[in-house]
């Protein structure tokens, strides 16, 4: 059993087959879970208590940039429907739609199980880490970067260093799908693995 009266399970994508399939799934384990849009009417009603299963696809990328505000206010799980593998570090599971139904059940379970404390964390980018890492992600050279902001390259791996630490990841690379701010600047760069060899993953 993983429901509790104060909390509330939603559904979230634009594939009405995958909706009615977690609902169906849910029905089948005596969960609840409510088909709902990606709008402002329920983002500004979710508890900490309550989760979002979201099912992002090649489809409806846009999806992405919610990530990391839902991830603030609720339990979040994230659905793969994308055929190449991505890095998602703004969610709290993150699974592929392939994996079998017991997989799927699985997920929700944990999830919802989840204790969930929303707090303010030393997350947000100064403005140099900002800049290094979209710089970065772009495929511009450490010592580039460097020169342009008239700093030591040292420094500058420094810097994205930190970024990186703050929204997850170990190392650029894993920054395939990052927080929203940097998500519409860098998403037409990765357009193909040709394009992560570009990146100077050096450290």
């Amino acid at each position: 059993m993983i429901s509790s009266k104060h909390m509330k399970i939603y559904t979230i994508s634009d594939d009405v087959y995958f909706q009615n399939g977690i609902i169906s799934l849910a029905k089948s384990k005596g969960w609840d879970i409510v088909a709902h849009e990606l709008d402002s009417s329920l983002t500004n009603q979710l508890t900490p208590d309550d989760v979002v299963i979201l099912h992002l696809d090649a489809k409806n990328n846009s999806y992405a940039k919610a990530i990391s505000p839902l991830n603030k206010v609720c339990k979040l799980l994230v659905i793969l429907g994308a055929t190449r593998d991505i890095v998602i570090n703004d969610a709290d599971l993150v699974i592929k739609s392939r994996d079998s139904l017991l997989d799927i059940s699985r997920a929700i379970r944990v999830v919802a199980k989840k204790k969930k404390e929303v707090s303010i964390r030393d997350s947000e980018l100064s403005d140099i880490e900002n800049t290094i890492l979209k710089e970065s992600l772009k495929g511009k050279n450490i010592h580039l970067i460097a020169k342009s902001l008239n700093i030591p390259p040292k420094r500058v791996y420094a810097y994205r260093n930190k970024a990186c630490k703050k929204l997850g990841g170990k190392k650029i690379s894993d920054l395939l799908l990052i927080r929203d701010k940097l998500l519409e600047e860098s998403s037409t760069f990765f357009t193909s693995p040709a394009s992560l060899r570009e990146l100077d993953y050096s450290f």
